[in-house]
């Protein structure tokens, strides 16, 4: 590695351009919305660090590949200039939620951790800033991809789910990535696994395996409480964040926390204080016995289903929709049937999921979110619960989901109060 082109100048971007340039390394640099082509780099660079963004199927991943050319994402480019330790968390939902509890658990009893990866610090800036601290990193099956050489010290598959079939060649392609993200692991090395499903279960690596959820797995959630190897850990009543999946969150949190040497005390002060995550079925408030969540961050149909599940039977109204990630609507309208009370649909992905679901609520479409949010709360009564759990991208509407989430919270709280 030599001679290196940084295409798509994100976050990412920017931030492995800043650290090869430090490193000394001759940069080359652009993106698609420049009127510069790749093509005038690719006999000149050895290497080729892609954004997370660019999909397998781009021109200059396949021209790159047929070239020879090494091709890797930031993430890796971060790790080869790495001395510390690091937890890598993946999983189809979860990731953000379980990174920082892991890292405010951590941070408490080794005080040099810095959070990052897929959660809006870059790896690369982790490595200027830190290079031997003990990093906590959220990883995308997308950053995963392009793992080379990655090995974390310990980490989590919290779960796996159909998603992303828009940027991945297939579900196995998918999975493949999240996998990479292991491969490297030794003996030394721990991973923690959701339990109840066998591609994670499955996982390929050397490190020693503890698996979570179910009662005969080595962490499990039993009548209120959290154990793991035998020990109670904390009491889910007292946790702030609110639905299963997320005390499964804490838990695998916990856990993380334990097998790095963390006292039980220190997980379970931190746990307790921890508020949960913006836009990721963050309540919002209760008017006239109407309750209101916001769950913008749930871009795929696991994640509303997580949701759903948290909810009483026969109560919800639900905004769902946006731009299609590859979901299997259908594959949650047993859940529907038993959560919602009316479903309004909105997006690109609104005539997809209303035919997954013809017959199992009351269905109705709307053409904008502030629509959809006038329609729930005309329907609304006492006792109901409003969801917004889109299951799918923001982006035909949206920036992104923060910008959809902050957009409904605004229109509720206009609404409402």
């Amino acid at each position: 590695m030599k001679r290196v082109l940084v295409w798509g100048l994100g976050i990412s971007g920017k931030s492995a351009v800043e650290l090869l340039k430090v490193k000394g390394f001759e940069v080359y640099a652009g993106d698609d919305k420049n009127e510069v082509s790749f093509r005038d780099y690719l006999d000149i660079v050895d290497t080729v660090v892609l954004s997370p963004g660019i999909p397998p199927r781009h021109p200059l991943w396949i021209e790159a590949n047929k070239k020879g050319l090494e091709v890797i994402g930031e993430m890796e480019l971060a790790y080869r200039f790495f001395k510390g330790r690091l937890i890598a968390i993946t999983g189809t939902d979860g990731k953000s939620t379980v990174t920082r509890m892991t890292y405010l658990i951590l941070k408490k009893r080794f005080g040099n951790v810095q959070e990052g990866g897929n959660t809006g610090v870059a790896f690369s800036q982790i490595v200027l800033k830190d290079p031997s601290c003990l990093a906590v990193l959220e990883v995308s099956s997308f950053q995963g991809k392009t793992l080379k050489s990655f090995r974390p010290n310990g980490g989590a598959f919290l779960n796996f789910a159909k998603d992303h079939l828009d940027w991945h060649e297939s579900l196995e392609d998918y999975l493949q990535s999240k996998y990479n993200i292991f491969r490297n692991q030794l003996e030394e090395d721990f991973v923690v696994l959701y339990s109840r499903q066998e591609e994670v279960i499955n996982t390929p690596t050397k490190a020693k395996k503890y698996l979570f959820s179910t009662k005969d797995a080595d962490g499990f959630l039993k009548e209120g409480k959290a154990y793991f190897m035998g020990e109670e850990l904390f009491e889910v009543e007292k946790l702030k964040i609110f639905g299963h999946h997320n005390y499964r969150n804490a838990l695998a949190s916990a856990i993380i926390a334990k097998l790095m040497g963390v006292s039980s005390e220190t997980v379970r002060e931190t746990l307790y204080e921890f508020p949960g995550l913006p836009l990721r079925l963050e309540f919002l408030g209760e008017w006239n016995g109407v309750k209101v969540f916001n769950d913008s961050k749930a871009t795929t149909v696991n994640a509303l289903e997580s949701a759903l599940k948290s909810m009483p039977d026969k109560s919800v109204i639900l905004i769902a929709g946006g731009r299609d990630k590859g979901g299997d609507f259908e594959s949650i309208y047993d859940l529907v049937v038993q959560k919602v009370r009316i479903a309004i649909l909105i997006g690109e992905a609104k005539d997809k999921i209303f035919q997954a679901w013809r017959g199992s609520t009351v269905l109705e479409k709307a053409e904008s979110l502030e629509e959809a949010v006038k329609m729930a709360k005309a329907y609304s009564q006492k006792g109901d619960v409003i969801l917004f759990s889109p299951a799918c991208a923001s982006f035909d509407m949206f920036k992104d989901y923060i910008e959809r989430g902050e957009r409904f919270r605004e229109l509720i709280y206009s609404l409402f109060e």
